[in-house]
């Protein structure tokens, strides 16, 4: 069997395997396709691997994180995830191992550029009256409620060309920002982009996909979580109004709900988060371009 290694310059690597060349009178070739070859912080890598024949076992890691693929056609199969904010710029190791319906076991591995990328500092001053839920209870409660609903897995696709922004407005925090709130007394970088505008701004659904979660909370304020399927989630924040519930299915385009200032909020905005895999990453990368067919 080979294994040819796609990048988007198209080139190949072949591995053989001679003992299979030995009892086989035609070699297979199985196909990996790594897009894009050099990827930033916080950006979106998507693998796909084709096979020439049913694989009974497909497994793969990254930065010591199983990878979860998915089947996408005939012998295809795609995974999308996220590269962290913290990853270090440098070539990093994909390992791969596969077992095929005749028992064949092959390992190897691929590598993959990271980036460094430049984000900006905010100084952000928080009044009295939220200040308190910087450092309280409610912080770390939320964020492990975020993470368990990332955690819900919906093998088929549901999202549909590129993403949509949101909301109208303008982009008031980019993702990936170092924030620092009063002075120093709490700090973490910005998982999302805020897009400011009036209160009451109508709220879209950046894609189509199942509403997972749609709750208030002392942080996040009025808060939507839509699964688009195969591990990508948005997460939309700081709602005046929910305007659908749980288990609801949406369009892309669809009015989900209005712009406020609830939670931890200093202004009237949206927070947009993308999650790849259990990694945030920038959503607006996904406004952009088509990621997966």
């Amino acid at each position: 069997m080979n294994i040819k290694r796609c990048g988007m310059k198209k080139f190949s690597i072949f591995i053989i395997l001679l003992f299979i060349l030995f009892f086989s009178a035609q070699a297979q070739e199985l196909n990996v396709e790594i897009k894009p070859e050099s990827v930033g912080q916080g950006k979106t890598l998507v693998i796909y691997l084709e096979s020439p024949g049913t694989l009974k076992n497909l497994e793969a890691e990254f930065l010591e994180k199983e990878i979860r693929f998915y089947e996408v056609g005939k012998y295809r199969y795609r995974a999308i995830l996220g590269i962290p904010l913290t990853t270090e710029s440098e070539r990093h190791n994909i390992l791969f191992r596969i077992k095929t319906e005749d028992g064949l076991k092959i390992e190897w591995k691929e590598t993959v550029q990271v980036k460094k990328r430049v984000f900006k500092k905010e100084f952000l001053s928080i009044p009295p009256e939220k200040s308190k839920h910087l450092t309280s209870k409610y912080l770390g409660k939320e964020g492990r409620k975020i993470r368990k609903v990332y955690k819900r897995e919906e093998r088929k696709q549901l999202w549909e060309e590129r993403f949509i922004l949101p909301a109208e407005g303008w982009i008031s925090s980019p993702f990936g920002a170092y924030r620092v709130y009063n002075k120093g007394k709490a700090s973490w970088r910005h998982k999302g982009v805020d897009i400011a505008n009036l209160e009451g701004t109508e709220i879209l659904a950046p894609n189509s996909g199942i509403v997972v979660f749609s709750e208030d909370m002392k942080v996040h304020g009025g808060t939507i979580i839509v699964s688009h399927g195969q591990g990508i989630f948005s997460i939309l924040s700081h709602l005046k109004e929910r305007l659908v519930r749980k288990g609801e299915g949406v369009k892309r385009g669809q009015l989900i709900g209005l712009m406020g200032q609830t939670g931890l909020a200093t202004g009237s905005h949206l927070h947009w988060g993308l999650c790849a895999s259990g990694v945030v990453v920038d959503p607006l990368e996904w406004t952009k371009k088509k990621i997966g067919d």
